[in-house]
């Protein structure tokens, strides 16, 4: 996997040519980090999608924060969504810390979500996903790996309303294809026991309570919960 940072304003058709050349010979597939912006005029996203269908490059490529395009003319979003399509690129939505880091400024509430379009993206065809970002961090100290807390915040941020299994199924399937696990998210004889159980009526259920006694089984086997020093750490840190 090669990853890559593109700095709004920081795309050139030389460049991502060259790094997908690169990708290319070494047999790597491609992770960007790309307009983490409310700019319109940035446009990361479409000059990979442009460099992509320019180079042929057929490996895996995904795209996370994607800001930007919250921020650009309807009359725009035809044309990249097509592009975006077209050059198979996965696009990562990370709620949690677009959500607290776009629009900000010291002393004013913020207006704009940041958050990704994630409806236009899976009407589309692309492969859209969520996942967490900057976990406790400089940037979000606030994060968490619970995959469950990151789509209940996606549900509330990006208004999924209440087809929680469509959209739930939408993201399991697009994720493995833009990651290339091997886990297929069923339940089926012969497939490893990896599973997480939660006390819970339906997703409605799910979805509004912190479910901390879940159950976590991995290869058959229920893994004993251990307490966090995480916070620990933090406080002697800031102390």
């Amino acid at each position: 996997m090669l990853g890559a940072f593109v700095a709004p304003g920081g795309a050139t058709p030389q460049r991502l040519d060259s790094l997908f050349r690169h990708a290319e010979r070494n047999g790597l597939d491609v992770d960007f980090h790309v307009d983490e912006t409310l700019d319109p005029a940035v446009d990361g996203l479409e000059q990979i999608a442009d460099s992509i269908l320019r180079t042929g490059f057929a490996g895996r490529v995904l795209a996370g924060h994607c800001c930007a395009l919250a921020s650009k003319p309807e009359g725009e979003l035809d044309r990249i969504l097509d592009k975006v399509a077209r050059a198979g690129i996965h696009v990562a939505a990370l709620p949690y810390s677009n959500l607290f880091l776009q629009d900000r400024e010291p002393g004013r509430t913020p207006r704009r979500r940041g958050i990704t379009l994630m409806h236009e993206l899976r009407v589309r065809g692309i492969g859209v996903l969520v996942a967490s970002d900057n976990v406790r961090d400089p940037f979000f100290a606030y994060g968490d790996f619970d995959m469950v807390e990151v789509l209940r915040s996606a549900v509330r941020v990006a208004h999924l309303d209440h087809d929680i299994g469509g959209w739930l199924q939408a993201l399991l399937t697009a994720a493995q294809p833009a990651t290339g696990f091997t886990a297929s998210g069923r339940i089926s004889s012969g497939s490893p026991a990896d599973l997480v159980l939660f006390e819970a009526h339906d997703w409605l259920d799910l979805l509004s309570l912190p479910h901390s006694d879940r159950v976590v089984i991995r290869g058959g086997s229920m893994i004993r919960p251990q307490p966090s020093d995480l916070g620990n750490r933090i406080a002697v840190e800031l102390a």
